[in-house]
């Protein structure tokens, strides 16, 4: 078999971090103090489309653009309205009202015209720059942007401080030996259980690199176990759906309710690369993200004020809708800000406008750099300092999104911020 370059990163990313020590199971090596907020990083793959999901409904050029598919101010397809930003008016999508909710509540913020400036459209190329935390102008940096962050922190980190919800590695978490993948935090366990745990304890009695690793992975699964042990019977349904995203957020809050120190974690939602067929495709991904997200946030009310979570996508899509009644691959999208330390119910970016000279190649422009909204809540929310080393061609520009001390930030330097 022959492996892709983005799955040699991946494998890069899960072979320096993890060992496999039966089927289903990855191995962590140990660390231990936990930044101030829980960061939880959800990447929408596919390329979401930011003007369907925070609409210009009103604005002209959107309703000449997308004339089938386009959300509405008024009717059936309605958005939700949420303010200005720049004298435009934005309405969230209609299958949002959770989001919305939130919104209103001021815990969650919506940033537009997001993302890294570039002219490539490639999922693959768009997906990578984004993880590794660098434009295509600038060198690829040799790990991901979340393992700089993490590496540069003071003090140690928990031992499953760093968790993957999925099967594999992010690319952002590209060489971050501790980092683990727990796709399902209740099995996680040896192939065999507790009696091949047992086996492969007596066998790693020693103190090689292999049998070391082998014994905290041990002691990581015992620890989860526990965990979970410990948790209190719970029924509630909370309102999460019955889908992968649905699953993947309620085994991550009962990981966060079950004491695990949890700091950075990373969930992926697919679907949103919608080229045909936009309305049900999109309002479908749109209903399962608002749901699901209201139900994480309801069922961690005790965490919620150490808790910050942010939704990114490699880019936005076209203004123009094509003849299949989708769009296809863009630039500038969007980003929420979810937390209780979040400065919500508010637009932030600035809007570049939709007339023909205003666009990028025929996109939505973009005209916030997406490593700002990140460094500002890896500063004020988990006491990064030393930005320098996470995005070194970044100014530290915050926007405001979030409540915090960023004191004595070490910023990178002004270079291509946008590209």
């Amino acid at each position: 078999m022959t492996l892709s370059r983005r799955d040699a990163l991946r494998t890069a990313a899960s072979s320096a971090a993890l060992a496999a020590v039966g089927p289903g199971l990855k191995v962590a090596m140990a660390q231990v103090a936990q930044a101030a907020d829980t960061l939880i990083v959800l990447y929408l793959r596919g390329g979401s489309d930011g003007l369907q999901m925070v609409s210009p409904a009103g604005d002209p050029n959107y309703i000449a653009n997308r004339p089938g598919i386009r959300v509405q101010t008024t009717g059936n397809n309605a958005g939700l309205g949420i303010g200005t930003l720049d004298g435009t008016d934005f309405y969230l999508h209609y299958g949002a009202p959770e989001l919305k909710a939130l919104y209103d509540k001021q815990q969650l913020a919506v940033v537009h015209a997001v993302g890294l400036r570039n002219e490539d459209r490639s999922h693959f190329e768009s997906q990578e720059r984004m993880e590794l935390g660098a434009n295509l102008n600038e060198q690829a940096p040799d790990d991901g942007w979340l393992t700089r962050h993490l590496k540069a922190l003071s003090g140690t980190r928990p031992q499953l401080g760093t968790i993957s919800v999925a099967s594999n590695i992010p690319v952002s978490l590209l060489s971050y030996a501790p980092a683990v993948a727990i796709p399902n935090a209740q099995s996680f366990n040896v192939s065999g259980g507790t009696a091949n745990a047992n086996i492969i304890r007596a066998l790693n009695g020693g103190s090689t690199g292999y049998e070391t690793t082998a014994i905290q992975t041990l002691n990581a699964v015992a620890q989860v176990q526990a965990g979970f042990a410990g948790l209190p019977a719970d029924n509630t349904n909370y309102g999460y759906t019955t889908s992968a995203l649905g699953a993947s957020l309620r085994a991550l809050a009962q990981m966060m309710k079950s004491n695990l120190q949890v700091e950075v974690a990373h969930v992926d939602m697919g679907g949103w690369d919608h080229h045909d067929g936009l309305i049900g495709e999109f309002n479908a991904r749109t209903v399962d993200l608002s749901r699901n997200l209201n139900a994480f946030w309801t069922e961690i009310e005790k965490f919620q004020s150490k808790t910050t979570l942010v939704t990114m996508t490699e880019f936005g899509r076209r203004v123009r809708e094509n003849a299949s009644a989708g769009t296809d691959h863009g630039s500038g999208s969007y980003m929420f800000v979810l937390g209780g330390n979040v400065n919500g119910g508010k637009i932030y970016g600035d809007w570049p406008g939709l007339a023909a000279n205003q666009l990028f190649n025929g996109d939505l422009d973009t005209t916030t750099d997406f490593r700002r909204v990140v460094s500002e809540v890896l500063a004020k929310r988990q006491g990064a300092r030393n930005l320098d080393k996470v995005f070194p061609t970044v100014k530290y520009e915050p926007l405001g999104i979030v409540k915090g001390d960023d004191t004595g930030v070490i910023s990178g330097s002004s270079g291509s911020a946008i590209g």
